[in-house]
């Protein structure tokens, strides 16, 4: 596992994900989805991928003090909520949607999604 990939898990992002999308519930398409968003933005410029870390680190953080509540222990409907604040937040409103860009594309062209179609 890449540094990457164990950041986004320690972020929490992956659980919203799954609260948030249906195609992303099952534990074989969030694996791909997090596989594949790591991968991505390990390949992503020094500088971007340097902000992307911090990014990722700061995220329960970030997300506490929108909504008072880490992602980790907050219910379903918080980790909406809060979601929809951060999309509010200059900076955080990019990271959100080019992480959720890379893992839905991910879980939905990774090889669970595939074998499913089959």
């Amino acid at each position: 596992m890449t540094g990457t990939a164990s950041a986004l898990r320690a972020s929490g992002l992956p659980r919203c994900w799954a609260v948030e999308f249906a195609p992303l519930r099952s534990p074989a398409a969030l694996r791909e989805a997090v596989r594949h968003t790591a991968e991505s933005l390990d390949r992503a410029p020094a500088l971007q991928r340097w902000g992307l870390s911090v990014a990722l680190r700061l995220f329960p953080a970030a997300f506490l003090a929108v909504s008072g509540r880490f992602p980790r222990s907050a219910s379903p409907a918080q980790l909406r909520a809060g979601l929809a604040r951060l999309r509010g937040v200059p900076g955080y409103a990019e990271v959100l949607r080019a992480t959720t860009a890379l893992a839905l594309y991910g879980a939905l062209d990774g090889p669970a999604s595939r074998e499913a179609l089959r």
